[in-house]
């Protein structure tokens, strides 16, 4: 990568959370300035221990926030996700409609005026502001105000990304080490996915920004192989070498359960979640061959292998 002939300045709005992270680092490791908005900057610094990284304080839902943490900056990279995601909680702008939606078209405007020249918005298989899933249809809003016009834009759409740090994967592997007997599967697990490698989508990331052909372009990211989701806990079972049977909770007995979730205090789980944890995410690869034929795609056994799902941080 040449920085030299690229935008030097990158903001990574979401940077200290799991998709954001590791693109800071693939970023910081490319030789770009990355700056990090977080609504608790003192703490970024702890995140990115032995990485030069620096830290500006914003919210994107706070649009007052944004033209001073965005002065100076080349291009902003859009990773933003609320606190207990998928979960939703709207009394206290923990939605997809405030984060996604709101939030990146207060990222778009701050931009315009602050002269950023580029943004990379991430957003996901089966974005479309006339879905009836909230997910979608704020992604989709998201993508419509990114792609409405100034600054220059760029939009990723991933399928599941998995990988060290994860609150997916890592949570079914956890299940694995801990739970006797079986594996309890939420529904049929006949979903398709082909998940990408957390290091595949931050390499993405950064390569955009030397690729002319990516301004302009959105393009969707997956893995090299499509599974169902038993195929993938399988496959998880092969890498932590825990083989138990799959035993599939019916939808019906999971809604219920999401149902009494949402009186339950807290956030802790809902029927758009469930939806959600179980919905399909298939990232046709065609258009991301478009836009960086070179980039290579991770088989899910090889990334496995180097690390220990369940355990890593």
């Amino acid at each position: 990568m040449n920085p030299a002939s690229s935008p030097q300045t990158v903001l990574v709005a979401g940077g200290t959370g799991f998709l954001g992270a590791a693109i800071v680092r693939e970023l910081a490791g490319c030789g770009y300035r990355v700056i990090v908005l977080s609504r608790r900057p003192r703490g970024v610094a702890a995140r990115f221990g032995g990485i030069e990284v620096d830290a500006r304080g914003g919210d994107v839902t706070d649009p007052s926030t944004l033209p001073a943490a965005l002065q100076d900056v080349d291009v902003v990279v859009q990773t933003v996700q609320f606190p207990g995601f998928p979960v939703e909680d709207p009394s206290r702008g923990r939605s997809f409609l405030d984060v996604d939606a709101r939030g990146t078209a207060n990222v778009v405007a701050a931009g315009g005026e602050a002269g950023v020249r580029r943004i990379v918005y991430l957003s996901g298989v089966g974005a479309d502001p006339e879905s009836d899933r909230p997910w979608f249809r704020a992604k989709g809003m998201a993508e419509a105000a990114v792609s409405g016009g100034e600054p220059a834009f760029t939009i990723v759409r991933p399928s599941w990304v998995y990988g060290p740090g994860d609150q997916s994967l890592n949570v079914f592997a956890r299940i694995l080490r801990l739970l006797p007997g079986v594996f309890p599967q939420l529904g049929p697990g006949d979903q398709r996915i082909n998940p990408v490698w957390i290091g595949d989508l931050a390499a993405a990331v950064a390569r955009t920004l030397e690729t002319p052909a990516a301004i302009g372009a959105r393009f969707e990211l997956g893995g090299p192989i499509t599974y169902t989701m038993d195929a993938i806990i399988q496959t998880l079972m092969d890498a932590m070498g825990r083989r138990k049977p799959i035993v599939h909770v019916p939808m019906g007995l999971l809604r219920v359960g999401a149902a009494v979730a949402e009186l339950l205090p807290g956030q802790l789980f809902s029927r758009d979640a469930l939806e959600f944890a179980t919905g399909g995410a298939v990232a046709e690869l065609a258009s991301l061959r478009r836009v960086l034929p070179d980039l290579p795609l991770t088989p899910m056994p090889e990334a496995l292998g180097r690390y220990s799902p369940g355990r890593s941080a």
